[in-house]
Formats: C-alpha cells, sequence, structure tokens
C-alpha cells in the first residue's frame, strides 16, 4: 500500500468507501474538522494526543479509533522525531445501513457522538489488517471486474467481524471513563523505546507534557505503583523476554540498562525472592 503526503482535509464521500495511509512529519494542514461520513482510524506511528467528543486522550501505535459522521475531531501531534503515520478508511453511513441485515447493525461501532478507542489481540488484529489490505489493493483498481460487489463484500465482512468484538473481554479498550489508563500503556511504550537509556521521571513527564509532579501523582493513583518502580518492572519484564529469545543474563541486563549489576542484583532479588540464576534455571 502506498503511503501519501497528507494534502487536506475531506469533508464529503461520493463512493462506498475509500482508504489510505498518510505519513507526515510536520502539522501545516492537520486541523479540527468534521465530515458527512464514517472513519475509522488506526494509529501506526507517531506521538499524538487526541481529541475528540470534547475529551482527549493518548494513542499508542496499534490503537484504533471509530469516528462519528459530524463528530469533532482533532489530532495533536506532540512532536515530530517520530512521523505521524495512520490508515484511514472511510465508509458512507449509508452503505454500512443497506450492509446491515438479521439484526446486526453495522454502524453500532460509530453510533454515539462519543469516543471509544480499542486495542485489539493479534488474532482479531490479523484479520482487520487482512481485510485492510484487500480494500487497499481493491481501491487501487478502479477498473477490476464487479469491483463495487468486492467491496462491499470486504466491508460487511470487516464490520460484522469489529460488530462482533465491540465488547469481548478480551479487547483492550477505554472511554471517558477510563482514559487516563492509557498514561500506563503510553508510559511503558517510551520506556521500552528507550530501555538501554538512563530514563528520569522528567524525561516522562516531559514525554506526555504534563508537570512532573502532576504526572507522578496520576501515575500512583492510576496504576498503583510509583514511576520509579514501574520502570524497574518494564525493564525486568523486557529483561525476561531477553532471556527467553536466547540472550545471556549479562548482556540482557546491560542492553535492559541496568548499568550496574550489583544494583540489579539486589532489585531482582527484592522482587522475586531469589537470584536471577535461581530464578531462570526455574
Amino acid at each position: 500500500m502506498s503511503k501519501l503526503h497528507f494534502t487536506g482535509h475531506q469533508y464529503y464521500l461520493d463512493e462506498d468507501y475509500r482508504i489510505y495511509t498518510y505519513y507526515d512529519t510536520n502539522k501545516e494542514k492537520i486541523y479540527k474538522h468534521t465530515h458527512d461520513f464514517y472513519e475509522m482510524y488506526r494509529l501506526i506511528s507517531g506521538h499524538v494526543k487526541y481529541s475528540t467528543a470534547g475529551n482527549s486522550f493518548y494513542l499508542k501505535p496499534g490503537d484504533f479509533l471509530f469516528i462519528n459522521k459530524h463528530q469533532e475531531h482533532f489530532p495533536e501531534v506532540m512532536d515530530f522525531s517520530q512521523p505521524y503515520e495512520r490508515m484511514a478508511l472511510h465508509v458512507s453511513p449509508r452503505t454500512l445501513r443497506e450492509l446491515s441485515c438479521d439484526g446486526v447493525d453495522l454502524t453500532a461501532v460509530f453510533s454515539r457522538n462519543e469516543f471509544k478507542v480499542y486495542h485489539y489481540p493479534v488474532a482479531i488484529e490479523t484479520q482487520i489488517i487482512s481485510y485492510f489490505n484487500q480494500l487497499f489493493d481493491l481501491y487501487d483498481k478502479p477498473d477490476a471486474y464487479g469491483r463495487k460487489i468486492l467491496g462491499r463484500s470486504l466491508l460487511a465482512s470487516l464490520f460484522v467481524l469489529l460488530t462482533q468484538h465491540m465488547d469481548t473481554p478480551s479487547v483492550y479498550s477505554f472511554d471517558k471513563s477510563n482514559k487516563n489508563i492509557q498514561i500506563i500503556s503510553v508510559t511503558e511504550q517510551y520506556i521500552r523505546n528507550h530501555i538501554e537509556e538512563k530514563i528520569l521521571i522528567e524525561d516522562l513527564a516531559d514525554y506526555l507534557f504534563m508537570n512532573k509532579y502532576y504526572f507522578m501523582h496520576q501515575f500512583k493513583e492510576i496504576s498503583g505503583v510509583p514511576v520509579y518502580q514501574f520502570i524497574q518492572k518494564v525493564r525486568l519484564e523486557v529483561l525476561k523476554e531477553q532471556i527467553e529469545g536466547g540472550s545471556s543474563l549479562l548482556v540482557a541486563t546491560e542492553r535492559c540498562g541496568f548499568g550496574d549489576y550489583s544494583n540489579f542484583y539486589r532489585y531482582f532479588k527484592r522482587e522475586f525472592g531469589c537470584s536471577p540464576r535461581e530464578y531462570f534455571q526455574k
């Protein structure tokens, strides 16, 4: 699929769907807007705080957002140290209504002027991406035989899948009632991306554009653990992944930012009640 530089917002849709992958390194043309179609959005990369339905919340790569028609929305890119890359599927409300039947309302994921963000398990996300790829391929072939029928068939299959898993417990999601929980996953993402470095609480607060002390308070209130302890827990989790992948304990400790082995040893033993060697032999 081709990646396009964003040239401007679109407000109308005169076909069943259109689909794009946008890739940008500045916010010159990105601003608050609405449109008369449904939009399914997936963040691929970037440091983004999204605003819609009167709320602002952090996104991480792999998050899906469903935007209702005439629902005002705005992606605030916090910085462009990483390109802002996203997938946008625009869908005609009329098309989804016509495809709905047997008590299945394919517009349901868009139906309220609120927000709910989904992060799907690998098995479901793989199916979704497969439908995206087929829709991309078909959209690039305007003269394909049976194009409209095939496109509607793919849309029906995709939105049956999405509607089926709107409330599936294994599908991670958040909305305005628990949106601050995303601070935990965004913080973990930052730690994993900088795992070999010394990570200061100031770094994390700056990344989230928050006051250091407010961030510490919010994080402890949401997660139940202090930020520093969480940093160490993520380092240990990545260390376990590295060792399970075949790395030696010494190499893994260096790769995970534990510069002083004696301090790492004491922390590990306090956390797990045994030495690293004893733990991994078990």
